[in-house]
């Protein structure tokens, strides 16, 4: 199967290359490499001091639980002349690179970590382009949807998604999610990055599952009910005061408070590909 990769330059991003190239069946022909803000960003200058401690403490902690398990650079394990690096999303319908990926005759494509692809873009990829979702849909729509189910104590909520974009915000089909096993000691980012390694595991899965819809002529299934539910969180949504809650309040214990049972979350519904 002829495959591109359109993904953000984080390494939890790029583990999709890694594990992508481990099957067989996939030639990966490209990959797209989008310009994402720097792993530990500064914090805003009109931040109280101590939200700025906060803000400090929330992206390294981050950065500690993802090179625990994202140690790698993707040029190590992937071929720099086929990288293409873009800064905006809207840089695929430009002509040059349009031509490219036209010219590649893909079967598939995965994306993740990425802005929206407007619809004009969509054009050039083929039916079966699939994003990896952070975020449980149709729960957890939109942007920093790893954040929502521990600020809502809802820790069991926190989970990834493989889908098939269409013109609205993650709502086309949902072909399959996950849930990492949480543990005692697992703080926020450890479930995000166990996350995104559980879903990853199950990528030969996805693959397999859309070749025999290609074989067989079955295109995605629209649902257009998924538009209206969950929520769909903005960045803007997003507040530093609201790490007040995750690190002074719970100490980045909610997973253990759950696990205490001195704490409740919902068990939620999966849409799985069968093993």
């Amino acid at each position: 199967m002829k495959a591109l990769v359109i993904c953000g330059d984080h390494p939890r991003n790029c583990y999709l290359v890694k594990k992508l190239l481990e099957i067989k069946k996939i030639e990966l022909l490209r990959v797209i490499l989008f310009k994402r803000d720097k792993l530990l960003p500064a914090a805003p200058s009109s931040l109280s001091e101590d939200l700025k401690k906060l803000w400090n403490l929330h992206f390294e902690k981050r950065n500690i639980a993802e090179n625990k398990r994202f140690n790698f650079k993707l040029e190590d394990i992937y071929d720099s002349k086929k990288i293409i690096k873009i800064n905006n999303t809207n840089d695929l319908k430009e002509d040059n690179l349009a031509k490219q990926i036209l010219d590649l005759n893909l079967d598939i494509c995965f994306i993740s970590g990425i802005p929206i692809i407007k619809e004009e873009a969509m054009k050039l990829l083929p039916i079966f382009t699939i994003n990896l979702h952070l975020g449980l849909i149709p729960h957890y729509k939109g942007s920093i949807t790893m954040f929502w189910p521990f600020y809502f104590l809802q820790p069991t909520m926190a989970g990834t998604t493989f889908h098939i974009i269409d013109k609205f915000v993650d709502t086309g089909e949902i072909l399959h999610n996950n849930v990492p096993k949480l543990e005692i000691g697992d703080g926020m980012h450890d479930v995000a990055a166990k996350a995104v390694i559980e879903a990853n595991n199950d990528l030969k899965l996805v693959v397999d599952h859309v070749e025999k819809r290609i074989k067989n002529s079955k295109p995605p299934i629209k649902d257009p009910t998924l538009r209206f539910k969950g929520k769909l969180f903005l960045k803007s949504d997003w507040k530093p005061e609201m790490l007040r809650k995750i690190y002074e309040t719970y100490n980045d214990k909610i997973v253990d408070l759950y696990l205490k049972k001195e704490i409740l979350s919902p068990i939620p519904t999966l849409k799985q590909i069968i093993k």
